[in-house]
């Protein structure tokens, strides 16, 4: 008896890491979609709807480097 084996592809992404963190973004934009649910998108480029209490995560590091620029 032979046994077949189905390999599985890999579909881990590197964008999974951008969940880990908290991001910048524009104050009116966060309350807008406090209120109607629609997504946000951060000085990185994330884009979701924001649903965890940011203070809980570190800042991304991209975000935090596209702010200090800003700033400068």
């Amino acid at each position: 008896m032979e046994t077949e084996v189905i390999e599985r592809p890999d579909t881990r992404t590197t964008d999974g890491d951008h969940d880990r963190f908290s991001h910048y973004v524009d104050k009116t934009a966060l309350t807008r979609s406090a209120v109607s649910g629609e997504a946000v998108v951060a000085l990185c480029g994330k884009k979701w709807v924001p649903t965890h209490d940011g203070e809980r995560y570190p800042v991304c590091p991209a975000c935090k480097e596209i702010y200090a620029r800003l700033r400068s």
